[in-house]
């Protein structure tokens, strides 16, 4: 999306998305409850859906669409509805209590993270006017709130969040750098999150049904 102008309806209108992505990443990290979790996850997914959108009104890319399309009902809806089933209904997974620093500390972690992000790669180092000035920062920072987010907490559906969400930074600054980062790249990173999301989901459950079958069968006897 060379020729986006930052200042055009689309290019704002793709900024302010990428800040609530960004907020949405920054929810998770405060977070202690899996339904949050999931809720934060699928609301980023249909935000960066919309963005993939707009991208493919501005550019008149079909790919473009194909991945708004699929980024909405995989991992907007799909995603969030199964795992929300799964593992809060099924498996009462309610309050994560295993987080290495409290939700304080993560959160200004995160502020710092944000901060690097546009330190590293911030607007004075992009071309003036293109959108890729107000996104590719916004995406850095989300990307690294989903890194820390696997670093701090313990719980693997947590860390299985964070990786996706840092998928979705990945995302967001890719089709701002549509021009240059082929369909066929995103489209694999895509799939590859999905089938690597329904691996470790199904892990967990696993994992999660022998614990609770330890935990209800009865102690053996030991013989007199």
């Amino acid at each position: 999306m060379q020729h986006l102008s930052l200042t055009s309806p689309a290019g704002v209108f793709l900024s302010l998305d990428a800040v609530l992505i960004l907020l949405t990443a920054f929810a998770c990290l405060g977070s202690k409850l899996f339904d949050r979790y999931l809720t934060y996850y699928g609301l980023q997914s249909v935000l960066l859906a919309a963005a993939a959108a707009t991208a493919a009104v501005v550019t008149g890319d079909n790919a473009l669409w194909v991945l708004a399309s699929l980024t909405l009902c995989l991992k907007g809806i799909a995603i969030p509805l199964a795992a929300r089933r799964l593992l809060v209904s099924r498996l009462q997974l309610q309050r994560d209590a295993g987080i290495a620093l409290g939700l304080s500390t993560s959160l200004i972690l995160g502020a710092g993270l944000c901060a690097f992000a546009y330190l590293v790669i911030g607007p004075q180092n992009l071309a003036h006017g293109l959108i890729s000035r107000s996104i590719i920062p916004l995406s850095t920072a989300v990307l690294l709130l989903g890194a820390l987010m696997m670093v701090v907490r313990r719980h693997m559906v947590a860390q299985l969040i964070g990786w996706l969400i840092m998928e979705n930074g990945v995302f967001l600054g890719a089709i701002t750098l549509t021009a240059s980062f082929p369909f066929i790249v995103e489209a694999g990173i895509f799939f590859d999150v999905i089938a690597g999301f329904l691996i470790m989901l199904a892990m967990t459950t696993g994992i999660a049904e022998r614990i609770s079958a330890a935990s209800l069968a009865p102690p053996r006897r030991e013989p007199s």
